[in-house]
């Protein structure tokens, strides 16, 4: 019969696929071993699809429509997780760092932190023959001086 210790020695390190915690686990469960609770178990699913819509957002340009979608796919599983975030803070149910970080993300991708600004660029097109030559010799040589007219109010 193998001591504690001895049990201890032969146990291998593995890191959660859910939380990326490292725990132990017998050489025996090694290779069907892959959380380190029953709770990681059950939330690898929603962990899994949430890194999926996370990481397909970065790899091309969206129209406004295909964001608002996605933001929408996010919303719903936000809107699921509300609750649990309500007993987070109300009952005193725990999270794990990784889980409350995850929920800020997808909160900050459905709603925008509001201290965000948003910066409206206005542009004026004008065509070229409705330029004048100094407007004209001043795109050929670079010149980026913003001309206009300078008026001071009076106090």
């Amino acid at each position: 019969m193998k001591t504690s210790e001895e049990e201890r020695l032969t146990r291998t390190t593995k890191r959660c696929q859910t939380c990326e915690k490292e725990y132990t686990t017998k050489p025996s469960k090694l290779e069907r071993s892959s959380f380190c609770s029953m709770k990681c178990r059950k939330t690898a699913s929603e962990v899994k699809k949430m890194k999926a819509v996370m990481s397909n957002a970065g790899k091309m340009e969206l129209t406004p429509a295909q964001s608002a979608q996605i933001r929408g796919q996010i919303a719903n599983y936000v809107k699921d997780q509300i609750t649990i975030a309500n007993e987070v803070v109300m009952n005193g149910k725990d999270w794990t760092p990784t889980q409350a970080r995850v929920f800020g993300m997808l909160l900050n991708k459905v709603v925008p932190d509001l201290n965000a600004s948003y910066v409206q660029h206005e542009h004026q097109v004008k065509n070229l023959t409705e330029m004048t030559r100094e407007e004209l010799e001043a795109i050929a040589s670079g010149a980026k001086v913003i001309e206009g007219e300078y008026t001071e109010d009076a106090d």
